[in-house]
């Protein structure tokens, strides 16, 4: 009487743990110290540090330099073109984080930037770039429309601190001809300096000097921008995205005149602010004219960052189970004042039938309850956006999946074999998961090994189940397996194995085991 007391309290308490472990809280984590994932989608993203210094998804400032000739964002640790079409010679200037700031404030005003900069505090050195071949200041003849455009910030606007320099020589009529391009501080203004880049029809050299009407002041983010169009002649001198100076390269001198080309001799390195003190960042050049002064251009153009913002998509995150359940989603993201974030996640047991659109995108709130999205495989979509000017990004560190993991369904308790003339008959108590469908019968001639034809046998969601067409004298071994409502695909572990052995005379008395 006391054993059966026990037996029976045994099976309650395993129905009742059965009941709050049959679906397991899980919580999957992507990015923080292990690093962001291969992603699906990655539109307007990029990678950065974020918290701890850990790998973060922020808005990409590249997608604003598609066009590129050469681009320099400076935010990486080693200084490189990141359109990979220029090769660093030397180079003495410095990353500048907000980590090693210490006189200089911070660049996040409304015409300020983000991130890294370089740090220039160079005489007769700076950094040197060589072009390769089918690049601007890599090709030797004409050049066709180009312009250059950077972000300075001067500690001190010392008379004849240069910015940017390229000097070569190209074959004149008589003689050959020094020739040079530089940008130099002058009386507290850039002033841009063309020398033997043109020439007129009868081959006289012509001088083009370009002078910023903006005073310069220390401390200060100001956006340069140099642009030729060669179509129409004009050479143009922005600062902000404002006209400063103009020229045209033509033989009238106005828009209306037959436009001179421009032409570089002898290909030549370029050297960035070989003599300069205070930060530059930003610096691009393309084989483009720059767009029409507009609101528009202006507003972009003191944006670092798509004003649309950027959108990234999870590879299908694979959760163990058919029927788990999304709860909820959080993350560690860090938003400045006017920026923000939007995610959306999805679910389904097969995706190698998604599309964009379907299964269907369900928009949540961070922290809150998802309800209606399950299925084995999640999938997370995050945009960001910044803030009103275009200067300032989300930083997102991580994201956290909080989901119910659907467990396997566990095997009946209990399993009786009855021997029978060439066959035998099982019987089993159901399985306590509360989702079980059904149950595979597994059997074979050997212990734990079950290659019988016909083994596995679904025998649905009945409790009994009789095996016919086998040897009499034969021992055979049986152990049985729930499956849930996601399948047969979808079974638990085997139950206690038990054997019988079917013999010619009805009614032989086989063995059970619990």
């Amino acid at each position: 009487m006391h054993s059966n007391k026990i037996s029976f309290f045994l099976v309650v308490f395993l129905m009742f743990s059965a009941f709050f472990v049959s679906a397991e809280s899980k919580t999957l984590v992507l990015g923080g110290a292990a690093g962001w994932p291969a992603l699906s989608q990655e539109q307007g993203i990029a990678r950065s540090s974020g918290r701890l210094g850990n790998e973060a998804l922020v808005l990409d400032s590249t997608a604003q330099t598609t066009t590129a000739d050469l681009y320099l964002s400076f935010d990486n640790p080693t200084v490189a073109d990141e359109t990979g079409n220029y090769r660093v010679v030397s180079n003495t200037l410095l990353p500048e984080t907000s980590s090693k700031r210490t006189t200089i404030p911070s660049r996040n005003s409304s015409i300020g930037r983000h991130g890294n900069a370089a740090l220039c505090n160079t005489q007769d050195s700076g950094l040197v770039l060589s072009g390769k071949p089918g690049t601007l200041f890599g090709t030797s003849g004409t050049t066709g429309s180009f312009s250059i455009e950077f972000w300075l910030y001067p500690a001190v606007t010392e008379n004849g601190s240069i910015l940017f320099q390229w000097q070569s020589s190209r074959r004149g009529a008589n003689a050959s001809l020094y020739q040079y391009i530089r940008s130099l501080i002058m009386k507290n203004r850039v002033q841009w300096t063309f020398s033997n880049i043109w020439t007129s029809f009868d081959g006289t050299p012509i001088e083009v000097v370009l002078t910023g009407k903006k005073n310069l002041v220390p401390g200060q983010w100001i956006h340069h921008e140099l642009s030729y169009d060669a179509v129409s002649g004009l050479l143009e001198y922005r600062v902000n995205g404002l006209t400063e100076d103009i020229r045209y390269i033509t033989a009238s001198g106005t828009e209306r005149g037959d436009v001179y080309p421009a032409i570089l001799g002898t290909v030549a390195d370029i050297e960035i602010a070989p003599r300069f003190s205070g930060l530059i960042d930003e610096f691009i050049l393309r084989t483009t004219a720059a767009d029409n002064v507009s609101l528009d251009r202006r507003n972009k153009l003191l944006g670092r960052y798509p004003s649309t913002g950027g959108r990234f998509v999870t590879n299908p995150i694979d959760s163990g189970g058919p029927n788990s359940v999304f709860e909820t989603l959080s993350a560690d993201i860090h938003e400045p004042l006017q920026t923000g974030s939007a995610f959306f996640v999805r679910a389904g047991n097969n995706f190698y039938r998604w599309t964009d659109t379907s299964p269907a995108w369900v928009p949540v709130h961070l922290g809150e309850k998802i309800t209606g999205v399950s299925g084995q495989y999640f999938q997370v979509a995050g945009e960001l956006y910044p803030d009103g000017n275009a200067v300032t990004t989300p930083v997102l560190s991580t994201l956290s999946l909080h989901y119910q993991d659907d467990l396997a369904p566990w095997p009946p308790i209990r399993v009786l074999a009855e021997p029978d003339d060439g066959a035998v008959t099982l019987s089993w108590a159901a399985s306590i998961d509360h989702d079980t469908a059904g149950y595979l019968v597994y059997y074979g001639k050997h212990p734990g090994e079950y290659l019988e034809q016909g083994s596995p046998m679904d025998a649905g969601n009945g409790l009994s189940v009789k095996i016919a067409n086998l040897e009499n004298g034969v021992l055979y071994f049986f152990s049985i397996a729930a499956y849930d409502t996601a399948g047969k695909e979808h079974q638990g572990h085997l139950s206690v194995e038990v054997h019988a052995r079917p013999l010619a005379f009805y009614g032989t008395t086989g063995s059970a085991q619990d």
